[in-house]
C-alpha cells in the first residue's frame, strides 16, 4: 500500500511540474517563433495600402495626380510591349508614392545608395516613388520621356543638391539605389525648380525612382552592431536607423551574423557621437513586432535588444510612432 501510495504521490508531483512548467513557457514565450514568410507578406500589405491605380487610353496618354499632389505625365501614344510592340488601348498606371521613415520601414523601402566606390550608403529623400504600367498581365515600357512634378515642401526645403536615383530590388529583397545616368541612349534627370517648389523629373523607364542626395557628415563614423534575440535574423525580421533631425531618412543595416545574431553593415557608415533611434521589426502570427531604442553612438557601439523591448502593434500605429521621432 505504500509503494502505492507513493507511486500515485510521485504522478501528482510529475503533473503538477510539468503543469507549472508549461505556464512558465508560456510566460516567457510572448511572442511565436517569427515566420519569414509571414513578415514578408505584412511588408507586401503595405506596399499595396500605398498603391493607387488608374485605368487610361494608351493612345490618349494621361495626366495623373496623386493624393499627395505628384503630377504623373505620360505622353500619347508612347507607350510598347517589352518586344517593342505599339500597344493601343487600355491599360493601368499603378503609382506608389512614399515621402516618411514610417513608411520606408512597413513596406522596406529604405534610402541607401550606392557612392562611386559601390558602398552603400544612407540618402536624404525628396521623394521615392514605383511607377508600372500594364495592360492585362503584360509590363509596358515607354520608348519616350515621361515627366513628374513633386511637390518639395512634402519633405520640407527645395533643396538643389538632389539628384535622381534608379531603385533595384537586391538579391536579398531590399531595394537599393543608384544614380540614374543615361542608358540605351534615354535621356533622365532631375531639375529643382525654384519657381514651382517642385523637384522636377523626366525619365524613360518606369520602376523605382527616387529624388535624393547622399547624407553629408564630416566628423568620425563607425560600424555599429545591433544584437537581436536568437530566433531573428535577416529573413524573418529587419533592423533601421533613424537619425535625430532628419525626418528624410532611413538607413538599414544589411548584413546578419548568423553565428553572434547580430545585424551591421558594410562600410562603417554611421557618425560618432549623433543620436539616433535603432527601430527593429519582424512578426508573430501575422502581427507586428517590434522595437525602438534610442541611442548615442560611440565608436564601435553595440545596441542589444531583448525580448522584453518587443511589442506587437498596427502597421498605421508603427508609421505613427516613427513619424514622431524626432
Amino acid at each position: 500500500m505504500k509503494t502505492l501510495s507513493t507511486i500515485k504521490l510521485l504522478a501528482v508531483a510529475s503533473l503538477l511540474f510539468i503543469n507549472i512548467s508549461c505556464k512558465k513557457e508560456q510566460e516567457t514565450m510572448r511572442f511565436a517563433i517569427p515566420n519569414a514568410a509571414n513578415f514578408q507578406s505584412l511588408r507586401n500589405k503595405a506596399l499595396h495600402d500605398l498603391t493607387q491605380n488608374k485605368t487610361f487610353n494608351s493612345e490618349d496618354g494621361i495626366v495623373f495626380t496623386s493624393v499627395k499632389g505628384t503630377k504623373v505625365t505620360i505622353p500619347a501614344g508612347c507607350l510598347e510591349d517589352l518586344d517593342g510592340n505599339p500597344v493601343s488601348g487600355e491599360v493601368q498606371l499603378s503609382f506608389v508614392e512614399i515621402y516618411d521613415k514610417g513608411n520606408m520601414v512597413v513596406t522596406n523601402k529604405p534610402v541607401m545608395g550606392r557612392n562611386q566606390d559601390g558602398d552603400l550608403l544612407p540618402l536624404v529623400t525628396g521623394g521615392e516613388f514605383d511607377i508600372q504600367i500594364t495592360q492585362g498581365t503584360k509590363i509596358l515600357k515607354s520608348p519616350c520621356s515621361y515627366s513628374v512634378v513633386v511637390p518639395a515642401n512634402l519633405t520640407g526645403d527645395l533643396d538643389y543638391g538632389m539628384v535622381l536615383w534608379q531603385g533595384n530590388i537586391n538579391a536579398d529583397g531590399n531595394l537599393e539605389w543608384d544614380t540614374a545616368d543615361k542608358e540605351a541612349g534615354q535621356e533622365r534627370g532631375l531639375r529643382a525648380d525654384e519657381k514651382t517648389n517642385s523637384y522636377n523629373i523626366w525619365n524613360g523607364q518606369f520602376g523605382w525612382t527616387n529624388v535624393d542626395r547622399f547624407y553629408s557628415h564630416t566628423g568620425p563614423k563607425t560600424q555599429i552592431k545591433v544584437a537581436v534575440p536568437n530566433v531573428y535574423n535577416n529573413e524573418n525580421s529587419a533592423v533601421y536607423l533613424a537619425y535625430e533631425d532628419q525626418p528624410n531618412l532611413l538607413a538599414q543595416l544589411d548584413t546578419y551574423n548568423e553565428a553572434e545574431n547580430f545585424f551591421s553593415e558594410h562600410y562603417g557608415f554611421v557618425p560618432v557621437g549623433i543620436k539616433l533611434h535603432v527601430i527593429f521589426t519582424s512578426e508573430s502570427n501575422g502581427s507586428i513586432v517590434y522595437a525602438i531604442r534610442e541611442v548615442t553612438i560611440a565608436d564601435g557601439s553595440v545596441v542589444n535588444i531583448s525580448e522584453s523591448d518587443l511589442n506587437t502593434t498596427s502597421q498605421s500605429q508603427l508609421i505613427t510612432l516613427i513619424n514622431a521621432l524626432n
